[in-house]
């Protein structure tokens, strides 16, 4: 079994106000933004979920309202790599920085009130627009010395999770994360974080 990072851009109102408040609805049904959006319910394995049947209509008028927004997402098995050339903490073997720009490109910056996790039990997290707009630039900024940095054997030697050990596809998953940040802070959307 292998750990997923996937973000998703969403809107704070409806559906991230509803998932701080309520967990069971976090993680049912909003982690899975793109199905709840997509699928018919009514012919579907969620046709007697009450939080599915209330959530689905509420989800595709939100896809119909922010054109493209089902696009807006990405899953990736090198989040761990990603973290580790864009934090030096990380790098060193030390402690995550909660407030540090790598951490929260990565892992989310702010917790589900709901205490509401994903399925291996890691917390959902959630990025606002305005942090997103930071982390987009951090990002960034950081491309052309993420080239540097890139050493598969230290890598290796620190155990980062699952690779990837090849320089340009790490770059492009970096370039992905910043475009990302970027166009959900310029839509005024969340981007929430599901480690599982």
């Amino acid at each position: 079994m292998a750990l997923d990072a996937r973000y998703q851009a969403v809107p704070y109102e409806p559906l991230l106000e509803r998932a701080m408040r309520d967990r069971e609805a976090a993680e049912n049904a909003i982690q899975f933004f793109s199905s709840l959006a997509t699928n018919d319910v009514a012919d579907s394995r969620y046709r007697d979920d009450p939080i599915w049947v209330e959530l689905a209509p509420v989800a595709r008028q939100v896809a119909r309202q922010r054109s493209g927004i089902l696009d807006r997402t990405f899953s990736t098995r090198a989040w761990d790599a990603v973290y580790w050339v864009l934090a030096p903490n990380r790098r060193k073997q030390e402690e995550r920085n909660p407030a540090g720009l790598a951490e929260i490109a990565v892992f989310g910056a702010e917790s589900l009130a709901s205490g509401a996790t994903a399925g291996q039990g890691s917390p959902l997290r959630f990025v606002l627009p305005t942090t997103a707009r930071t982390v987009a630039d951090y990002v960034e900024n950081s491309l052309e010395t993420a080239s540097h940095l890139f050493d598969a054997e230290a890598m290796e030697a620190t155990n980062v999770y699952k690779g990837p050990w090849d320089r340009d596809y790490l770059l492009d998953e970096l370039a992905r994360y910043a475009e990302l940040y970027r166009i959900a802070a310029d839509l005024d959307e969340c981007i929430l974080v599901t480690l599982d």
